[in-house]
């Protein structure tokens, strides 16, 4: 008696297989996907809120003709100075929780901008001087 064809088709074992290839793929490619899509909104923000505070430095500057005296430092933490009488009107929108810290220098004629991510014990993000030169960190610049 001839034996029954068997029918094309995947077997139980190779369904597994393709499955646990599947998996092992998202468990590594996920964490880094997450981790990239942070890394962009770390960027985004401190990008926007680095022009805010340019832009509010300029007006300073333009209404007072310096950015503040020289030797000035005012840190913005969780989106709050700790200088409210510096930019009173400024207001960040810190989504990403990043810190700022603004350095005014050369007889109060420069600034620079510092943003700092509390998250990567305090990584520096970017830098940026009165110029408009925004300067990405090597660690985020990728």
């Amino acid at each position: 008696m001839p034996t029954p064809k068997q029918s094309p088709g995947f077997s139980l074992v190779e369904l597994l297989l393709v499955l646990a290839i599947i998996g092992i793929i998202s468990i590594i490619a996920v964490p880094q996907f997450m981790g990239q899509r942070r890394r962009a909104r770390v960027i985004g923000d401190a990008q926007a809120n680095t022009r805010i505070l340019a832009m509010a430095l300029e007006t300073r500057r333009g209404d007072t003709g310096t950015y503040a005296a020289s030797g000035k430092v005012v840190t913005w933490t969780g989106g709050v100075a700790n200088d409210s009488t510096f930019l009173p009107t400024l207001i960040l929108k810190n989504n990403t929780k990043m810190n700022y810290v603004v350095s005014v220098n050369n007889a109060g004629l420069g600034y620079q901008i510092t943003v700092k991510d509390p998250f990567v014990g305090s990584a520096v993000v970017l830098k940026a001087i009165q110029t408009g030169s925004i300067k990405l960190d090597s660690t985020y610049n990728k």
